[in-house]
């Protein structure tokens, strides 16, 4: 029977901070990992524009035949994830990130960066960094998201934005760029629904 791809949100306004909401519910809680397998990360990154479909396709068949080096991989990138994750809960907090987590994304940004170069624009406008895409192998995703993480941690402005959804469960972060800075869910039309749907129940309570 044919295995759908999972279907992944992208609401955290980040790469990375989306990348850290590939767990559901709250970590030391009732979390709900969405990685299960590395298919389950090539689904992630050609949903997040990090893979073109052929590519990705080619990346299924080389985890079908190199099923140990796959669950390395998927261990490399979790390990990642959570890595950013505890990094942007400290810095939310206004504390100093652990150095094994700091140790982890500066591995992989060493590991990545040399697969960045300067080319002329897609839109013939200028330059921009591109990621080559010569000799392109899965563990070559992770760099994109280390790079992210680390483009948002020297922005001081942006971390202080970087909040956690205060849904009953669920451990989503996010960049708070809302107009009034008062963002509380890591989207309206799910955590934010649920509260309001509680809100609404308690007040037709008292009523009665």
């Amino acid at each position: 029977m044919l295995q759908l791809a999972p279907k992944f949100q992208f609401v955290a306004g980040d790469l990375c901070l989306d990348f850290c909401n590939t767990v559901g519910g709250k970590r030391g809680g009732i979390a709900r990992e969405k990685l299960h397998s590395l298919n389950d990360f090539i689904s992630w990154t050609e949903q997040a524009n990090l893979l073109k479909p052929a590519q990705a396709e080619d990346f299924r068949r080389y985890t079908a035949s190199h099923p140990s080096h796959a669950a390395e991989l998927l261990t490399r990138a979790t390990e990642l994830r959570e890595a950013i994750f505890h990094i942007f809960l400290s810095a939310a907090d206004g504390e100093t990130p652990a150095q094994q987590d700091l140790s982890r994304l500066n591995a992989e940004l060493a590991s990545g960066l040399g697969r960045l170069s300067i080319s002329p624009s897609h839109d013939g406008k200028g330059f921009a960094w591109q990621w080559s895409e010569h000799d392109l192998k899965p563990e070559h995703l992770l760099g994109p998201i280390a790079r992210s993480a680390a483009e948002l941690l020297v922005r001081p402005d942006l971390v202080a934005k970087v909040h956690q959804c205060q849904g009953d469960n669920c451990g989503w972060l996010f960049v708070d760029c809302s107009k009034n800075h008062s963002r509380r869910w890591c989207d309206m039309r799910d955590c934010g629904n649920r509260a309001k749907v509680r809100r609404h129940r308690k007040r037709h309570e008292r009523k009665l």
